[in-house]
């Protein structure tokens, strides 16, 4: 196995975690250069990062609203 099958393999694990199944097909590597599969490997991760960020916020604010005496 190749660099960019390994990358491709790895950008497939990180999409399951987050976006269920799916599968790239192997093809796609003859269109892709290493650099470009490591792009989107830090992209989808870069997204990854603002959705747990963006739902810390969500609970943090939520978690407020929880402790505020009521009748305020």
């Amino acid at each position: 196995m190749d660099e960019k099958e390994k990358k491709l393999k790895e950008i497939e694990e990180l999409l399951k975690v987050y976006d269920g199944e799916m599968e790239i097909a192997p093809y796609v590597l003859k269109y892709l250069t290493l650099e470009e599969l490591e792009s989107i490997e830090l992209n989808i991760l870069k997204k990854q990062g603002n959705v747990i960020e963006d739902n810390s916020e969500w609970l943090e604010q939520f978690k407020k609203e929880l402790d505020a005496p009521k009748g305020e």
